[in-house]
């Protein structure tokens, strides 16, 4: 994690001992069930700055929710593994339990789903694929693969079956899905995403602009805002009428605005880094 600056990992499978899990540096904080020898699922947050809370309501040996406080905003991370043997609906009634019960808009939903289906680029869907795409979709969830190719390679084959999915405030802000090249020492392939977490607040060095002045078109500003600010302006200056001077000052912010957003980029601001994938048989990155 550290080498690729994953920032949260969410993980299905570890290497477990003895109900635990070896090999991690003390400063990382490890969330998983401790009332079983197995662990089949795990958040590990190497950012320490970044709050956490581990809900106990929602915890079991396949099943890890953790809310996470960045910038004074509650996102909620869950870790899943479906059993392959066991019917789908019994793990789809445990975690409608939990999406009926916390706000769910800043989801991020990491799973080895056992399930195919086309919505995550399955070549072919089976039914338990076709039961849990029903599930994210009644749910106002959305699945964010990409057409990476195969999650899993096995000696008995290949498969999509490892699944993303975000809630609706977070659908626009997760970029660069991907399976990256390195070894994940497991059949299942590791995944990294990002996520840019922007919020209202200022930065640490007190910057508190969202538009990224240093890659601005000045010349596309100028060009969108110089007749109707030249046109505003006169309108301000020999305005009369508090109220409809309000209504002018208005008027002025909603141009430059609108200039800004049509030549400057926005700050990519909170940048961090999720990963997806198998410790050691399979861990996932996530750069939140």
């Amino acid at each position: 994690m550290e080498a690729r600056n994953i920032d949260i990992a969410l993980v299905q499978e570890p290497h477990s001992y003895n109900g635990s899990l070896p090999g991690f540096p003390s400063s990382y904080r490890l969330f998983f069930s401790h009332s079983f020898d197995i662990i089949k699922a795990a958040i590990i947050v190497r950012n320490r700055n970044i709050s956490t809370f581990l809900d106990l309501n929602y915890l079991d040996y396949n099943m890890v929710t953790v809310r996470l406080n960045i910038n004074r905003i509650s996102y909620l991370f869950v870790s899943y593994y479906f059993e392959p043997s066991k019917n789908i609906d019994f793990d789809l009634q445990k975690i409608n339990q939990i999406f009926s019960n916390v706000p769910i808009n800043r989801l991020v939903w990491s799973m080895d789903a056992n399930s195919k289906s086309e919505t995550w680029f399955s070549p072919l869907s089976d039914s338990r694929g076709t039961k849990l795409a029903e599930f994210i979709s009644a749910h106002n969830l959305f699945v964010v693969n990409d057409d990476c190719g195969p999650t899993f390679c096995g000696s008995r084959g290949s498969s999509y079956i490892d699944v993303t999915a975000v809630g609706t405030d977070l659908l626009e802000d997760v970029s660069c899905w991907h399976l990256p090249a390195y070894d994940s020492l497991s059949d299942h392939k590791a995944i990294e995403f990002d996520i840019a977490l922007n919020s209202n607040s200022p930065s640490n060095d007190g910057d508190s602009c969202i538009f990224n002045l240093k890659k601005a078109n000045w010349k596309l500003f100028y060009d969108s805002s110089k007749y109707l600010l030249s046109s505003i302006s006169d309108l301000i200056v020999s305005c009369q009428n508090p109220e409809s001077l309000h209504d002018l000052a208005k008027e002025l912010i909603s141009i430059v605005q609108n200039s800004c957003e049509m030549s400057i980029p926005i700050k990519k601001q909170g940048m961090h880094r999720i990963m997806n994938a198998r410790l050691q048989r399979r861990t996932v990155p996530i750069r939140v």
